[in-house]
C-alpha cells in the first residue's frame, strides 16, 4: 500500500460501533480511524483503561467483520483542552496521562494500528508560549519513548487553540521533540487563513493525514463549497512519497457550526474525489 483512504468512527456519534463499520466499508473506505475522546466516542478512556485487551479484541472484531483496517488511533484524554495534556499543570495530569497511554499502547498494538495521534496541549494561564512548547516538548519525548518500545509511532495533531496552531511553531515542537511526528489536518490551517502551500513543509515529519472541506473560518463545510487546496496536498503527499492513510475527518458537534453538513453524503462525495486526486498524482508519478 502507498496511501489508503480511511474515515474515522467518530463521524457518526449517535450509531453503534458496529453500525459504523458498516457505514464507513459501504462508503468505500479501506479502513477506519478509532477515536478515543474521554468518554464521547464508541471507545472510551475507561473502557481501554479497565481492559485494554477487551476493548481491543471488540473494536478489531467489528472493523474485521466490515473488512477495515485500522489506519489510526486518536487519543482526546479529557473532554476539555486543558486537563490530561502534555502541558497540563494540574496536579496528578502528568502521571494519570502517562497510565492512559500506556493502556492505549496495548489496544494500539491490538487493533493493529501503526501509530497514536494526541493533541499537543495548550498554553496555560500564566505560562508563555515558549514554556508550553518546551514542557510539551519533554512530555511528549516520554510519550514517544514509550509507544517505540513497541514498535508504534507518536504524532500530535496541530490545532486551532493549542500551542501548534500554525507551520511556524509546529516546526519548532518538531525540532524540540525529535521522535515526534504529525497527524496533518488542514481544516485547523485554513480555518486561521493558512494555505495549502504554507504547511507544505510539515509532510516531511507526517505520519498520518485527515481531511474535511473547510476554509478560512469554516472548519467543516460540503465538499462543494471547499476552499482548501486538496490538489496540492495529494500531489506533494505523493511527491514526497508519502506511505500511509488519508483520513475522512466530518465530525459533529455544535462547536465551529459542525452540526450542519450531512456527513454520511459528504463522506462518500470526500472519499471518491481523494480517490480521483490520487489516481490522477499517481499516474504522474509514474510517468
Amino acid at each position: 500500500m502507498k496511501i489508503g483512504l480511511s474515515c474515522s468512527d467518530y463521524t457518526w456519534p449517535r450509531l453503534g460501533h458496529e453500525t459504523v463499520m458498516s457505514v464507513i466499508s459501504d462508503l468505500g473506505f479501506q479502513a477506519v480511524d478509532i477515536g478515543i475522546f474521554n468518554t464521547q466516542t464508541h471507545v472510551t478512556v475507561p473502557a481501554v483503561l479497565d481492559d485494554p485487551q477487551l476493548a481491543a479484541e471488540r473494536t478489531i472484531g467489528a472493523a474485521r467483520e466490515a473488512g477495515l483496517a485500522v489506519a489510526d488511533v486518536f487519543l482526546t484524554s479529557d473532554t476539555t483542552l486543558e486537563r490530561l495534556s502534555p502541558t497540563s499543570l494540574y496536579k496528578g495530569d502528568w502521571e494519570h496521562l502517562q497510565r492512559i497511554f500506556s493502556a492505549v499502547i496495548e489496544f494500539t498494538k491490538i487493533v493493529g494500528s501503526s501509530g497514536i495521534t494526541l493533541l499537543p496541549g495548550v498554553v496555560e494561564p500564566g505560562t508563555s508560549h515558549e514554556t508550553a512548547l518546551q514542557i510539551s516538548a519533554e512530555r511528549l519525548s516520554v510519550l514517544a519513548n514509550m509507544a517505540a518500545k513497541e514498535n508504534l509511532a507518536t504524532s500530535v495533531e496541530p490545532h486551532v487553540g493549542s500551542i501548534i496552531e500554525d507551520p511556524e511553531s509546529t516546526l519548532k515542537l518538531l525540532e524540540l521533540c525529535p521522535e515526534l511526528t504529525i497527524t496533518l489536518d488542514p481544516s485547523h490551517f485554513g480555518f486561521l487563513n493558512c494555505s495549502v502551500d504554507a504547511i507544505l513543509p510539515l509532510i516531511a515529519r507526517t505520519r498520518h493525514v485527515q481531511v474535511r472541506p473547510a476554509g478560512s473560518g469554516v472548519m467543516q463545510t460540503r465538499l462543494l463549497d471547499n476552499q482548501l487546496d486538496l490538489d496540492l496536498l495529494v500531489s506533494a503527499l505523493c511527491k514526497s512519497n508519502y506511505v500511509g492513510w488519508i483520513a475522512s475527518e466530518f465530525v459533529w458537534m455544535e462547536k465551529w457550526g459542525c452540526d450542519r453538513v450531512d456527513n454520511t453524503t459528504e463522506s462518500f462525495f470526500l472519499r471518491g474525489y481523494l480517490q480521483q486526486l490520487l489516481a490522477k498524482h499517481e499516474r504522474q508519478g509514474s510517468n
